[in-house]
């Protein structure tokens, strides 16, 4: 008997930074996933696959490469039981059969957006605000450090009522650094939460839950969700794949899944919205776009940051920049992957069980600014003190 509510053989979560190819996709899924636990036998016997491309929008079913791929490992009963989710699908047969609905739904994206690029402007003076901050820090303050520098804030430290000037100037940047990330940490809130209430409202607004089709292809997800051993999220659009989950309420069923001892493996944006929050980076375009929210995620992993596309997207060689991104996101361990890094949780009496089972290391942005590398096969003791629940 355990009084753990996961039970005793729940699924995994398997996590992948950017798999270059769907061939290279399904070989880390299928050597990563391993065999099932579900506690159904009859689930458990069906061996069925579900591909959710809901990230490739209107070619969501263009997947026969992803079918031929689990086909040919054995998976799926040799490929007769693997199944698309069809979720951008079923969004879009719904709102095709309700004009108003539709209608609602088109001024809830146009809101979205006008949301979505006012907290980017904000969060782009702030950064660009903290980087000045910091780049007259480098050049001014003797022996700059991010980590202590946050951490120090205004505050001098113990000491005669006279002290050298620089000390004085270590914390006037210090104090500046420290209510930049702060106002970084609360816009991301307050966005988080604008985000939530828009989608309440939509679902309120539309009636969705009184609407006898909706409910139907409901169902027919859920049915889909938890008949699955295993289900797999190749990348996209993030924003795109979390409509169909944020649409049809999904997100509590892929935690009873995960209970029921279905397996989810995702790469990119497939990983990076299981998490609470999406946080996206453009450095290639003009003007270079910071790290910021995107959206909520589906919340089946709590108390981690995923980073895809690591080496690409993050200076991991710039510890201040390490120091930063685990000062703003406080709250989760900051997690980078790159396109053979696997990041394997299991849960386990109310804690991940987190081990590098991939081919390349999984990366941790300590608060200090270091880079702590995973190579495969090794435990990572600091994320098994991350709750499921934060």
């Amino acid at each position: 008997m355990t009084n753990d509510p996961m039970g005793h053989t729940p699924g995994k979560v398997l996590l992948n930074g950017n798999a270059e190819t769907l061939d290279r996709f399904v070989q880390l899924a299928d050597r990563c996933l391993g065999e099932s636990t579900h506690r159904d036998p009859v689930t458990r016997d069906r061996d069925q696959v579900l591909v959710c491309t809901a990230a490739w929008g209107k070619t969501e079913l263009n997947d026969a490469q992803i079918h031929r791929g689990f086909a040919a490992t054995g998976r799926g009963h040799d490929g007769e039981n693997i199944l698309n989710l069809e979720l951008y699908s079923s969004v879009q047969r719904y709102l095709d059969s309700r004009d108003v609905v539709k209608s609602l739904y088109e001024e809830h994206e146009h809101l979205w957006w006008e949301l979505f690029h006012s907290y980017s402007a904000e969060n782009a003076a702030t950064v660009q605000h903290l980087r000045d901050v910091w780049e007259r820090a480098v050049e001014k303050a003797p022996d700059p450090d991010m980590y202590q520098f946050l951490k120090m804030g205004d505050r001098l430290p113990p000491g005669p009522r006279t002290r050298p000037m620089q000390q004085f100037l270590r914390a006037a940047y210090s104090g500046e650094l420290q209510r930049q990330v702060a106002a970084l940490i609360d816009a991301d809130t307050r966005h988080e939460e604008r985000l939530h209430k828009l989608w309440s409202h939509f679902h309120f607004a539309a009636g969705l839950e009184f609407d006898p089709y909706w409910n139907e292809l409901r169902r027919q997800l859920i049915k889909r969700i938890l008949q699955s051993n295993v289900i797999v999220l190749p990348g996209g659009s993030p924003s795109t794949l979390l409509v169909g989950f944020r649409f049809f309420r999904l997100e509590g069923v892929l935690t009873e899944a995960l209970r029921r001892g279905t397996s989810f493996f995702g790469t990119s944006a497939g990983a990076m919205v299981l998490g609470r929050r999406v946080v996206i980076f453009h450095d290639h375009r003009e003007p270079r776009e910071e790290f910021q929210l995107l959206e909520n995620g589906v919340g089946l992993l709590e108390g981690l940051q995923i980073f895809p596309h690591c080496t690409d997207r993050v200076q991991t060689e710039d510890p201040a920049n390490l120091a930063y991104l685990a000062a703003r996101f406080d709250d989760r361990s900051c997690i980078g992957l790159n396109a053979g890094s696997v990041l394997e949780l299991v849960p386990e009496n109310g804690r991940w069980r987190a081990t590098s089972v991939g081919d390349e290391d999984v990366v941790i942005f300590d608060h200090t600014g270091e880079k702590l590398r995973y190579p495969p096969g090794e435990p990572i003791e600091s994320l098994m003190g991350a709750s499921l629940v934060e």
